[in-house]
Formats: structure tokens, C-alpha cells, sequence
């Protein structure tokens, strides 16, 4: 019987236990989701500077392998070689 006297007070509890777990979910769901904003952002930057140094690397070799070409054909030796042979 007891209990029945005092479901409205328990039901009034009950609601502002709600409210309160409520208002703290609510507060981790934010955290949460500048958290990953956050670890978005940092994932967005490895992945820039990754695509940078990549293609930097690329733009390199193929200048370096023209300065090889250049080097080979500009500086005559090679072509006075086929010369020499042909003759």
C-alpha cells in the first residue's frame, strides 16, 4: 500500500532524474562531436601534407631526370661518341 500512496512523488523523482541524465547526455554528445571535429581536422592536414609531399617528390624526379637528359645530350660527349663510331 505504501507504495501506491506515493507514485506521485516517485514519478516527479523519476522525471527529474530523467531530465538530469538527459541534460548530461546531451553535454557528452557535444564533447563527442567536437572531439571529432577535431580529429577530423588533424586527418584532413596529414592528408594534405601527404598529397604535397607526394606530388612535390614527382615534380623533382621528372626535373631531375631532364637535368640528366640535358647533361647527357647538352654536354656533347655522347654525341661526339656516335659520331666517333660512325666515322
Amino acid at each position: 500500500m505504501p507504495i501506491w500512496q506515493n507514485h506521485e512523488q516517485r514519478i516527479t523523482a523519476l522525471e527529474i532524474n530523467m531530465t538530469g541524465l538527459s541534460e548530461k547526455m546531451d553535454k557528452v554528445e557535444g564533447t563527442i562531436k567536437e572531439g571529432n571535429k577535431e580529429q577530423k581536422e588533424m586527418l584532413n592536414t596529414i592528408n594534405n601534407r601527404m598529397v604535397e609531399e607526394f606530388f612535390e617528390k614527382k615534380r623533382l624526379n621528372l626535373s631531375n631526370g631532364w637535368k640528366l637528359l640535358f647533361a647527357i645530350f647538352g654536354g656533347g660527349g655522347f654525341v661526339y661518341l656516335l659520331i666517333d663510331k660512325f666515322l
